[in-house]
């Protein structure tokens, strides 16, 4: 039976990009994790914490179990709605990561996801 709880994240890997979708509107946030699990972990996802006050902070949440030996790399993403700010925090198992956020402008925001779709 699996363990629903954070995994290990490496906050090296781990990417916020902030979409801007025009004036008096809240833009995007794009994040992207990465991370050794151990073994066998399955169901990766990215979940806001809604207690968290002063900004965005992103758990890397995921099942775990049976424990087996050794670790697999797992990369999951997620969109979140919010106001812009320069950090986001994402929190793994083995603890909470400030990250830089880049900035896509509201007359780029076409190019940056066709970029990225292709």
């Amino acid at each position: 039976m699996g363990f629903y709880g954070k995994e290990p994240i490496d906050a090296a890997k781990c990417e916020a990009t902030y979409l801007w979708t025009g004036l008096r509107t809240p833009g995007i946030f794009l994040v992207s994790v990465q991370g050794d699990a151990p073994n066998y972990s399955y169901g990766f996802s990215l979940v806001r914490d809604s207690n968290f006050v002063g900004g965005l902070k992103v758990d890397a949440m995921g099942w775990t179990g049976p424990l087996g030996k050794g670790t697999s790399t797992y990369k999951v993403h997620n969109s979140f709605a919010g106001e812009y700010s320069s950090k986001i925090t994402i929190s793994g198992s083995n603890g909470d990561f400030l990250v830089d956020v880049k900035e896509v402008p509201h007359d780029q925001v076409d190019d940056f996801i066709k970029s990225k779709a292709g």
